[in-house]
């Protein structure tokens, strides 16, 4: 070929890119190569005018690309390379126009319709001679492409398509190391491919190469990606194809039998990669990817026992986390082990792959190890981070699935705290506590000090999964899991008094597994009482008296026949009487509205029986007397009984009515009425409504009503009272009401309330970093309230009461507050006896109160400070004037 000036190859280029699609024919081609006058020899040999024009269409793109397309801004050997933005859109308007008559032209027919293509030209030659000019074509073409800026631009697509086609109809071999040496997109080659596969007609020796490089392609890094996108990008016209159907079509092509393992491992790696991007990117076409990924992790997790490796990978990929959580490799105080972001994008990326329909997520029992892990992480984060909503949302799914064994052996493994099997496989260490920022919005989990308490009670998960069942609104799971507590409750082990341990242990240890035992039937009976106050199980209950019904009349004939039995009423009379008094209290509403049923009448002869035995008490005669004699199940105006009277004037909506309702209750629990006695539960349940009254005079009554209770029921009072003042789902002034009947109800105990110290400290010192200011400054005072009520008894929150203290005055910015905090602080000096046991503190605190005398802007505070100090000062300088002798029965009393 002769030199062409570049300029003159320029404006042949401007020239073609400005033909309109109905100008592309033979003779309009002919001449806009004349017109420029540009001469390129051809073979002598041939007369055909579009194949000359073909030969000299590919010379002008070949000689443009290598002389035109890229400039020197001087003639320099050094000078900077440059680009003409407009030379280059005229030059990728010219490509896209010539492969229309060249290769495309010239593809077997079955490939033609794969690309775009305007002109109109048609060509009749033989075979042999077609193969010839394609590869010409191709050749030519080649050449373009190995500038990485052709090869990349998205105008060139359909010259693209074109291309590869030309490329497989000619050699029909595997050409996937080829497109190595090209700069294409990988998405653009997985579509390329796709495109000209789907082409009808086409041989079958051709789609199984197409086939095989196309795994291939998909086996690569990042060529899971590509082939969703490419999917899902073909189909964007298709409306009949909706994007579930596109994500079964990918699951289907990765996780088939036969691949290397090469292959599933990376697949498996870019699918994670893939869907951690499409769920934090959480858009609309994101999430339809993230779907695609689950639905191949789920196919590969059907594979057989051969493909274990693939089962563990995804395990460890979704769990592995939390598995370090349950047993952490680094035990050192203080050691960070996961900050809030990462928790919180781990369970994310959880929750959306085994949240939502049982065919659209992974199978749940992936999630039954971790039950117990990710029950007490729900108890331990606030209720109002996204964190616990996804905590929520995976345990109510996970128990959701599974079968009516299966939620019996959880919820017994819950109340039990012993694992079964794969259930309780992973425990969240006891030693891991979350450690809160200063600004409340951001925490971590660390490991927490080694500590030797082994209070079962505060581990017993039952009372969590209770919470979320009764925030959920599967209505038919609550039920099911009522019915395995009530089940367990009523015919299980604890209706045993004879316990033995199964171990051969001291009287010590014995005593240990006898109050380990007493607490968890408590926790039994508890939930049992949580389920059955919430009103949206009412619904079920009363639509499905029947299995309870069974239950209870299967209970009450073994009671019977235990009384009958001489031999055995000594040793299960305490037990039996305290189950019948449970069910009685639980289940008098439901038997008096179910009366009509046979079943019901079954029951209430059975409690006749019952009463006419020996085994029953005067108590009992009475509750069952009561139960029995009803006649009516409809509430007609005001019951004949004084009790159920103050009852139905304590359920009133009129503050009076509330308040002589509460007055006639007060009476008769003073005057212990036995019908009131067994009502304890349902007025503990009324007091507590009753609190949120905006009347002033319905709340102070309801608070001594609750102070009234503690007769009878003192550890339901403070639990209660505890729970409602943690509940975040509460108002906040609700929640200064509960705070101030704890305080009175407290005052009441005396110094009886030490049993509770533990529970009320941390319940006020939790309140201490809610965000409201008064909240704040309410639980500040109830701290300095328990501990003045508990005579200071309080050394073991000590420093922790201390540091809480220091940060609130260092860092709140609220007054009332920094003042209250101060204050507590200047009476736990003062009312701590043996402050001196404390010596290893003493000296931060002397520090911190004469900073804040020193540097304090508030003169109050500034005064409590200082009498705090003058506090420390007195008990120090007693401490140092002792006597001889008092000195010697402080050193040595305790070994004399």
């Amino acid at each position: 070929m002769m030199e062409v000036d570049v300029k003159v190859l320029r404006e042949a280029i401007a020239c073609i890119a400005n033909l309109k699609p109905k100008d592309i024919t033979l003779t309009k081609l002919v001449d806009c190569l004349e017109a420029i006058k540009l001469s390129f020899p051809v073979e002598e040999s041939c007369t055909d005018i579009l194949w000359k024009g073909t030969v000299q269409y590919c010379a002008l793109l070949t000689e443009f690309a290598d002389k035109g397309l890229v400039e020197k801004q001087n003639q320099s050997a050094e000078s900077e390379e440059v680009i003409n933005l407009q030379d280059q859109a005229s030059y990728l308007t010219t490509i896209d126009l010539v492969r229309q008559f060249t290769v495309h032209l010239y593809l077997p027919r079955e490939l033609r319709g794969l690309s775009r293509c305007d002109s109109q030209l048609m060509v009749m030659v033989e075979e042999e001679e077609r193969v010839r000019r394609l590869s010409f074509c191709a050749a030519q073409f080649e050449r373009l492409f190995e500038k990485k800026m052709l090869a990349l631009h998205p105008r060139l697509t359909d010259t693209v398509i074109d291309f590869i086609a030309a490329l497989y109809s000619l050699s029909k071999a595997s050409l996937v190391e080829k497109w190595k040496c090209y700069a294409f997109p990988k998405d653009l080659i997985f579509r390329s491919l796709l495109v000209i596969k789907g082409a009808p007609g086409l041989p079958l020796e051709l789609a199984k190469v197409l086939h095989i490089d196309l795994l291939h392609l998909t086996g690569e890094p990042g060529g899971f990606s590509a082939l969703c996108k490419t999917l899902f990008a073909v189909g964007e016209t298709n409306e009949n194809a909706p994007a579930w159907h596109k994500s079964e079509v990918v699951a289907k092509i990765v996780s088939s039998k036969g691949h290397t393992k090469k292959f599933y491992r990376q697949i498996l790696t870019d699918c994670f990669e893939f869907y951690r991007w499409a769920v934090q990117t959480g858009t609309e076409e994101s999430l339809a990817y993230a779907a695609t990924c689950v639905e191949c992790l789920k196919r590969f997790l059907q594979l057989p026992a051969p493909y274990r490796e693939l089962h563990t990978r995804i395990e460890e990929y979704f769990f592995r986390s939390f598995q370090d959580l349950a047993a952490p490799t680094e035990l050192v105080a203080g050691c960070v082990l996961q900050e809030r972001n990462t928790l919180a994008n781990n369970l994310y990326e959880c929750s959306m792959a085994f949240t939502g329909s049982t065919f659209t997520s992974l199978p749940s029992a992936l999630l039954v190890p971790y039950l117990h892990l990710f029950l007490r992480m729900y108890s331990m984060l606030p209720s109002t981070f996204d964190e616990q909503k996804y905590l929520h949302s995976m345990i109510v799914f996970c128990l959701s699935n599974r079968s009516r064994a299966e939620l019996k052996r959880i919820i017994l493994s819950l109340l039990l705290n012993e694992p079964d099997g794969e259930i309780g496989r992973y425990w969240l260490h006891t030693r891991i506590v979350v450690k809160y920022c200063e600004n409340d919005n951001n925490y971590s989990l660390q490991i927490g000090p080694s500590t030797s308490d082994d209070d079962a009670g505060s581990d017993n998960l039952l009372p969590a999964v209770v919470d979320v069942l009764k925030s959920s609104d599967r209505n038919l799971l609550l039920y099911d899991a009522f019915l395995v507590l009530l089940n367990e409750l009523m015919t299980g082990g604890w209706t045993d008094n004879s316990f033995e341990p199964t171990q051969l242990v001291d009287a010590v240890e014995r005593d240990s597994l006898l109050c380990d035992r007493f607490h968890q039937k408590y926790i039994l009976i508890q939930s049992l009482m949580d389920l059955i106050n919430h009103k949206h199980f009412h619904t079920q209950l009363y639509d499905n008296p029947g299995e309870v019904l069974n239950i209870l009349t299967a209970t009450l004939t073994k009671i019977i026949d235990n009384s009958n039995d001489k031999e055995s009423q000594v040793a299960s009379d305490g037990n039996d009487s305290d189950v019948l008094e449970v069910m009685l209290s639980i289940f008098q509403e439901f038997l008096q509205r179910n009366r009509n049923r046979p079943e019901v009448e079954g029951v209430l002869k059975l409690l006749r029986r019952y009463r006419s035995s020996k085994s029953c008490s005067d108590a009992m005669k009475v509750q069952i007397d009561l139960l029995c004699n009803e006649t009516s199940t409809e509430h007609e105006g005001v019951s004949g009984s004084a009790c159920q009277n103050a009852l139905s004037l304590c359920s009133d909506q009129q503050p009076y009515c509330k308040v002589y309702g509460t007055t006639l209750l007060l009476k008769l629990l003073k005057e212990r009425d036995p019908e009131t006695y067994g009502q304890r539960h349902k007025i503990l349940v009324l007091a507590l409504v009753n609190l949120r009254d905006e009347e002033s005079y319905a709340f102070l009554n309801s608070v001594r009503l609750l102070v009234a209770l503690c007769d009878v029921l003192e550890a339901e009072v403070i639990d209660a009272l505890v729970k409602e003042y943690l509940n975040e789902s509460n108002d906040t002034d609700y929640r200064l009401k509960v705070g101030e009947a704890t305080v009175k109800t407290v005052e009441t105990l005396g110094p009886f309330a030490v049993r509770y110290r533990d529970t009320l400290v941390n319940c006020f010192l939790a309140g201490t970093r809610h965000a409201v200011e008064e909240f704040r400054t309410s639980s500040l005072s109830n701290v300095g309230n328990v501990c003045r009520i508990l005579s200071y008894q309080v050394h073991h929150f000590f420093y922790e009461l201390f540091t809480t203290i220091k940060s609130i005055v260092d860092t709140d910015g609220y007054l009332p507050a920094r003042r209250a905090a101060i204050l507590v602080l200047s009476q736990l000096l003062e009312g701590i006896d043996s402050l001196m046991d404390f010596q290893e503190y003493l000296l931060l605190i002397y520090r911190f109160l004469k900073h804040v005398i020193a540097t304090d802007n508030d003169d109050v505070t500034k005064l409590q400070a200082a009498v705090a100090l003058d506090h420390l000062k007195a008990k120090t300088k007693d401490f140092l004037q002792i006597n001889p002798d008092e000195l010697e029965r402080r050193m040595f009393g305790r070994v004399i």
